[in-house]
C-alpha cells in the first residue's frame, strides 16, 4: 500500500505554517514538523493545533541534518518535503499515488527501480513586469483564478518564474537522505545508492512546487539569502566539499562581485573529482591569476562531472554572472548544460536572453528557432523570436512569430496585436510613429 510522510522543517512561520498543514493533511497519511528551537512566535503551538505530528530541533546550522531528522520521524513508504511557503496541487498529489502505485505493481522491470520524483519548481513574485526577455512570467487571469481556489496566497502575486526541477519526493530508504548545509538535496546520495544496486531511477515530472517566497518581504529573502552564503562560508571551513564550493562560486558574484575569489571556488570544486590532476589544477590558477576568466571557465566547464551537482547549482552561476552583466561567463555555463539538456526551456530562455545582451542577434534567433521546435507551444519562444525579428527588421517572420504567440495565449495578446498592425505597416513602407512597450 502506497502511503505518503509530508516533513517540514519551520522556523518563525506562523504566518504560513497553519495554511500549509491545513491544505497537505487530506491529501497525505501523515505531516510531519520540525519546529526550530530557535523559533520565537508561535510555530509550534500553530502546528500542533492544525493536526502536525511536532518535533522540536535543535538547530546546528546544517539545513541537511534537520531534513534528516525530519524524514527519521516518517513512517510512510514515501516521503515527500515542503516549506511552510510551498503548496502542490491535489490533483498533482493523486497523479503521483497512481503513478507510484503503476511502479510498485510491475513485475516485469526488476532492472529498475523508482525511487523519487523530481519537481518543477515555480517561485510566485509581487513585481507587475520585467522588462525585456526573461525568465519572469506574467500570471494570467484565468490561471490566476483557478489557483486562488486551492491557495488563497496567490492573489497577492503578479507573476512568476522557474527553476530546474528539484527533488522532492522519495522512497523512504536509509540509502536516500540529504546532504549539504545549504541548498540541500538527496540526488547525490541516489546517484551513489544507483552505483552500489543499479539502477535507482528519478522521474522528472512536469509538476510543479508552487513557491510563495516572496510572500515576505524583498529584505526578508535578501537576508535569508545571504544568511546561506555566509553559513557556506563557514562550512566550508570545516569541511570543504564541492558543492558547498560551487555555491560559493556563485555567492561571490552575487553578494560581493568578485570573481577572482569565486573561480578560486570554481578550482576548489574540481579539486574534489578524482580524475583532474595537479598540472590542470596550475594552468587554471594561472589563468585566473591572469584574469582570463573566459578561457578558464571554459576549461572548468569541459572538466565539470554533471552527474556530480545538482544543475540549479551550477545555473546559480548563470543567474550571479547574468546580475553583473557577465553575459559571455554565462554563456559559457549555459553551453555545457546545454550539451546535457537541450530541450530544457530554462536554459534555451537564459541562452537567447545572453546572445541578445551582447548584440549576438542571429545567434539569439537560432536559440529561440530551437526552442519552438522542441516546444512548439511556448508562447514566450515565439513572443522572443517576434521582438528578435524586428531587430533584424524581417517584419514578415516577426508578425508570423507574433501571431503565433498570440495563438499560444501569450499574456500580452491586447498589446501584441497592436504591434502586428504596425509591422504589416512597417512591412508595406508605410511611415509609422508609434511607442509601445512589449515586455
Amino acid at each position: 500500500m502506497t502511503t505518503i510522510t509530508c516533513c517540514i522543517i519551520a522556523k518563525d512561520e506562523e504566518n504560513l505554517i497553519y495554511s500549509c498543514i491545513n491544505y497537505i493533511t487530506p491529501l497525505v497519511d501523515e505531516v510531519i514538523v520540525c519546529v526550530d528551537t530557535q523559533t520565537k512566535d508561535k510555530t509550534k503551538e500553530i502546528a500542533e493545533k492544525a493536526g502536525a505530528k511536532v518535533y522540536d530541533y535543535d538547530w546546528e546550522d546544517d539545513f541537511s541534518k534537520a531534513r534528516n531528522f525530519a524524514k527519521s520521524k516518517a513512517t510512510s513508504s514515501w516521503i515527500i518535503c515542503l516549506d511552510a511557503d510551498e503548496r502542490i496541487l491535489a490533483k498533482d498529489i493523486e497523479d503521483l499515488k497512481k503513478v507510484i502505485k503503476n511502479e510498485e505493481n510491475k513485475k516485469d522491470n526488476k532492472d529498475q527501480e523508482v525511487v523519487a520524483f523530481s519537481f518543477l519548481h515555480r517561485y510566485y513574485t509581487k513585481e507587475k513586469q520585467k522588462s525585456g526577455y526573461a525568465s519572469w512570467r506574467k500570471l494570467q487571469e484565468n490561471n490566476k483564478e483557478e489557483l486562488t481556489k486551492e491557495f488563497p496566497e496567490i492573489k497577492q502575486f503578479e507573476g512568476y518564474f522557474d527553476i530546474f526541477p528539484v527533488t522532492y519526493m522519495f522512497k523512504n530508504h536509509p540509502k536516500i537522505y540529504f546532504t549539504g548545509s545549504v541548498h540541500e538535496d538527496v540526488q547525490p546520495s541516489i546517484v551513489k545508492w544507483d552505483k552500489e544496486e543499479p539502477k535507482k531511477i528519478i522521474v522528472q515530472c512536469t509538476i510543479l512546487i508552487h513557491h510563495f517566497h516572496f510572500i515576505k518581504n524583498k529584505v526578508f529573502v535578501d537576508t535569508k539569502q545571504k544568511h546561506y552564503f555566509d553559513l557556506s562560508k563557514e562550512k566550508f571551513k570545516q569541511n570543504p566539499d564541492a558543492k558547498i564550493a560551487l555555491d560559493l562560486a556563485a555567492g561571490y558574484i552575487f553578494f560581493e562581485n568578485d570573481l577572482s575569489v569565486s573561480f578560486n571556488y570554481l578550482v576548489e570544486m574540481l579539486k574534489q573529482q578524482p580524475n583532474i590532476t595537479k598540472e590542470q589544477i596550475g594552468k587554471l590558477k594561472k589563468k585566473i591569476q591572469n584574469k582570463k576568466y573566459i578561457p578558464a571557465l571554459h576549461n572548468i566547464m569541459q572538466m565539470i562531472d554533471l552527474k556530480k551537482h545538482n544543475p540549479n547549482d551550477i545555473f546559480n552561476l548563470v543567474k550571479a554572472y547574468m546580475k553583473r552583466e557577465q553575459y559571455k561567463l554565462a554563456l559559457v555555463v549555459l553551453k555545457r548544460l546545454f550539451i546535457a539538456a537541450p530541450k530544457e526551456p530554462v536554459i534555451i530562455e537564459h541562452m537567447g536572453v545572453c546572445y541578445d545582451k551582447i548584440t549576438y542577434t542571429e545567434d539569439a534567433i537560432k536559440v529561440f528557432e530551437h526552442g519552438i521546435i522542441v516546444h512548439p507551444t511556448n508562447a514566450s519562444f515565439y513572443f522572443n523570436l517576434g521582438a528578435l525579428y524586428e531587430k533584424t527588421k524581417e517584419w514578415h517572420k516577426a508578425v508570423s512569430s507574433f501571431q503565433y504567440a498570440i495563438n499560444n495565449e501569450h499574456p500580452l495578446k491586447k498589446q501584441l496585436i497592436k504591434r502586428i498592425e504596425m509591422l504589416k505597416k512597417v512591412a508595406t513602407g508605410q511611415h509609422v510613429n508609434y511607442n509601445i512597450n512589449i515586455g
